[in-house]
């Protein structure tokens, strides 16, 4: 309670302070002197495609990095819970851990994330989300495309896609330095620099955060042999980019970023230490190419290698009873997959009015876990797509096929139709049709662990068709749209425990169909140059057909609500954050079905310069302000002495304060 009441007088007084500065920052709005705008590199093919598929129908939301640094948060998956509309975010136990994810009422595995255009979705498995190694502060911005998006992007493009934007090239000197604390005995400190000369430009960011965490479970959820009660972190991020851009119509560049990070598995019994140590390589070669005006092309190979180490240590126990001596279960057993692919995207200018895109994706990957054994296994992928874009006046229309052909499984042929009618002020309609896929991931396909389900190397890709439109309302800041979704997913992969060669169950598709059904409406202005406010709700449902029970890990209702403020002077500025979110279920092994929604939580954060040059900057975050007891997941526990279970809700995060100071330099 001392540190709760610590967090919220600090608080206070830096929001009373901003109040009191109000006047003072305004008469000097005038005088102020201003940076020299950062000048950015335009965005080439890939790049701008998230804006195409908007400018043909998709419905696209994007969060700059500026505006998430200055929230004050440490990971992407904070920024995306508090900053995106519509798009469901629930942390098991803080930052830099797994999520549930749902996006126009998709399971976590139907979202796919990419960094840089690169994906990094789990190979092995489809419900461990990929956010747990990517800090906030490398973030340029993120764009996220709501609805079925397989034709581009390929397999897990169900719900949508996110993708993170890393800090994109200059013309002229950019750097800068920020540390940070938080009351979870957080640490962090990042930077990053960027330049031109010439042709060639580079950019280089490093980070590092950790911290002690915060107890996941409530006091009264822990067993006698739950030693470490803190969920802790470290992770090391560094990343290069370099371009070499001798003319506007050709770019080589590459990328680079090296992740190494440690993160406690947290546990309600049974635990002395529980981590993965983990290593994360992400690479990309890309080569744009414009040989004339109606002519764009890029080449892509990319590399993303996934590493993991295992260590469980149990306290020995007698009769129940945990004694001092230490039992280790797992030391050091490796998990991990690799993916790599190549990309080619070509778009010609036809006509005018019609525009003809033509691609081809491969990917390979590979896998093996000595976890949970899943036999090494290697599988290809081959994926042509073509689309035909129509735009004239306030029209824009497309259609699109793609056929992906794995190594494994059944070839799977998915196309997309695309819209949108109006200009950019008054009334406009949009939406997409089509269907989307995704394949077996290596667990299901290849677990053989004489502990669980067995894997089915014949299992065919869920194949999904989707519906998502939106009619909508602008004039100039102001912007409001009503959404609705509709999605049908066949050959769904589950479990079978009927089979008596298989007790623990054998993987296949079901010959049940998924409904998914919902609609959001969100409003976005700026009350002049000093206030900006987004409400959003959003409904699901999520069901088998023939049974009244919502999908796991969809919420019903979603609300968000977020604001921002800044002085006209830029000088400094806040914003707020709530979301609510309503029915949440989940299943738990042994105990039945848990509801662990109806919760809401607010975020507050403050942020000044401390100089007319907008050089030095300090920055205050008070995350879950009303310090909301809530769950964002829940597991089983089994009580020491009589091995009975019982469901125990994974924590979200406490009050925390955040502090940072940053220099531009």
């Amino acid at each position: 309670m001392k540190e709760v009441g610590r967090c919220a007088l600090l608080a206070g007084v830096a929001g009373v302070a901003m109040l009191g500065a109000a006047p003072v920052a305004a008469q000097e709005a005038t005088a102020e002197a201003t940076d020299d705008p950062i000048v950015v590199l335009g965005n080439r093919l890939e790049e701008s495609t998230p804006q195409e598929l908007a400018q043909f129908g998709s419905r696209l939301e994007i969060v700059s990095g500026e505006a998430i640094d200055r929230a004050g948060h440490v990971d992407t998956a904070s920024a995306l819970r508090n900053m995106v509309p519509g798009l469901y975010v629930a942390p098991k136990s803080g930052a830099f851990d797994y999520v549930q994810v749902s996006l126009t009422g998709s399971r976590t595995s139907e979202v796919l994330f990419l960094v840089d255009g690169v994906r990094i979705n789990n190979r092995l498995y489809a419900s461990t989300s990929p956010l747990d190694t990517i800090p906030a502060n490398m973030v340029e911005r993120i764009e996220v495309l709501k609805g079925g998006q397989g034709l581009y992007y390929g397999t897990q493009a169900v719900g949508g896609i996110v993708n993170v934007i890393t800090n994109s090239f200059t013309s002229q000197q950019d750097a800068r330095i920020e540390v940070g604390v938080d009351t979870n005995e957080g640490y962090h400190l990042n930077g990053y620099v960027r330049d031109g000369f010439g042709d060639h430009y580079f950019v280089g960011f490093a980070s590092h955060d950790q911290a002690e965490g915060f107890q996941p479970f409530r006091d009264e959820h822990y067993q006698p042999s739950a030693i470490d009660r803190k969920r802790g972190y470290s992770v090391t991020t560094v990343g290069g980019k370099y371009a070499f851009e001798p003319s506007d119509a050709f770019r080589l560049s590459a990328s680079y970023q090296h992740v190494a990070g440690k993160f406690d598995f947290a546990k309600a019994e049974d635990i002395v230490r529980n981590y993965n140590a983990r290593n994360e390589e992400i690479a990309s070669l890309k080569i744009d190419w414009s040989p004339t005006n109606r002519l764009d092309v890029y080449l892509k190979g990319y590399w993303h290698d996934w590493d993991s180490t295992y260590l469980d240590l149990r306290p020995a126990l007698v009769d129940g009873v945990p004694t001092s001596n230490v039992v280790s279960v797992y030391d050091g057993e490796e998990w991990g997959y690799e993916d790599k692919g190549i990309n080619i995207l070509g778009e010609y200018q036809a006509t005018d009015a019609i525009a003809l895109v033509a691609g081809y994706d491969f990917q390979t990957y590979s896998g093996r876990d000595d976890v949970f054994l899943i036999e090494p296994s290697n599988e290809r992928v081959h994926a042509p797509f073509a689309q035909v874009k129509f735009e004239r006046g306030n029209l824009s229309l497309a259609g699109g096929l793609r056929h992906n052909m794995p190594s494994d499984g059944q070839a799977k042929t998915v196309w997309n139709v695309s819209g949108r009618v109006g200009g950019n002020e008054g009334v406009y309609a949009r939406g997409q049709v089509g269907t989307a896929f995704r394949l077996p991931t290596a667990y299901e396909l290849y677990v053989i662990d004489p502990c669980c389900e067995t894997g089915n190397p014949n299992l065919v890709g869920e194949e999904s068709f989707n519906v998502e439109a939106g009619l909508g309302f602008r004039r100039g800041p102001f912007n409001a749209e009503l959404i609705g979704f509709h999605r049908r997913v066949e050959d769904l992969i589950t479990i079978d425990y009927s089979l008596p060669a298989y007790p623990d169950g054998f993987l296949v598709n079901s010959a049940g169909v998924v409904k998914v059904w919902g609609g959001e409406a969100i409003i976005n202005t700026r009350l002049g140059d000093v206030f900006g406010v987004t409400l959003d709700y959003t409904r699901t449902e999520a069901k088998m057909v023939g049974t009244d029970q919502q999908f796991v890990n969809i919420p019903k209702d979603m609300v968000k609500v977020i604001l921002d403020a800044r002085a006209p002077s830029g000088r400094f500025g806040g914003s707020a954050s709530l979301n609510w979110v309503g029915d949440v279920y989940a299943n738990v092994a042994a105990v039945g079905r848990v509801n662990h929604g109806n919760y809401a939580v607010l975020d507050f954060a403050a942020w000044a310069y401390l100089d007319n040059d907008h050089r030095h900057r300090v920055g205050l975050r008070l995350e879950n302000a009303l310090d909301a007891d809530y769950d964002t997941a829940v597991t089983r526990v089994r009580q020491d002495v009589t091995d009975a279970s019982y469901a125990a809700g994974f924590r979200g995060t406490p009050m925390t304060l955040h502090a940072t100071y940053s220099i531009s330099l």
